[in-house]
């Protein structure tokens, strides 16, 4: 029997292990995984960038409304001129950087009522955001603390409204 198992051995000593399978050329597959894998990468590259464009106004003016807030409160500016200058930036926001049709020559409650669309915030019509309103050249202008918060919920965090369509 050990002679048998012997034989069967001599027998199997021709049989070898098939050689792996080269490394280059790599097969198709992996050129178009490759080349799906580069396609992607571009594709994102490319969203991020004009989505960096895209936010480029709207980074300007939260960086505009921060200096402006830190010299209102540093005293550096009156009431006044702070509403007036953030007046200005909500003007640029919605004539500039969104033209809304009818915002140039708005004002009083029409340019108000543009402003709680636009942000979806009622502040704007009642009590706080009125001070944006014809009200600011009133001889004593109105003036509300809670303007600034106002403010610090709409124009210091503002973003592309989502509802836009984006033909860029």
């Amino acid at each position: 029997m050990n002679e048998q198992i012997a034989q069967a051995l001599a027998q199997l000593r021709d049989v070898h292990e098939p050689a792996l399978p080269a490394f280059w050329p790599l097969p198709v597959g992996w050129w178009v995984l490759a080349a799906l894998i580069l396609i992607a990468l571009g594709c994102l590259v490319w969203s991020l960038y004009r989505r960096r464009i895209t936010d480029r106004p709207y980074r300007t003016l939260r960086n505009v409304v921060l200096q402006i807030q830190r010299r209102f409160q540093a005293n550096e500016i009156s009431q006044k001129e702070y509403v007036a200058a953030v007046n200005r930036l909500y003007k640029h926001l919605l004539v500039d950087i969104e033209p809304t049709p009818g915002s140039r020559q708005a004002h009083g409650t029409i340019w108000l009522t543009m402003l709680a669309n636009r942000f979806n915030e009622d502040g704007f019509v009642s009590g706080d955001g009125s001070a944006l309103g014809t009200v600011r050249y009133a001889p004593i202008p109105y003036f509300d603390e809670r303007i600034v918060a106002l403010v610090d919920r709409t124009l210091a965090v503002v973003k592309a409204d989502p509802k836009a369509s984006r033909t860029a």
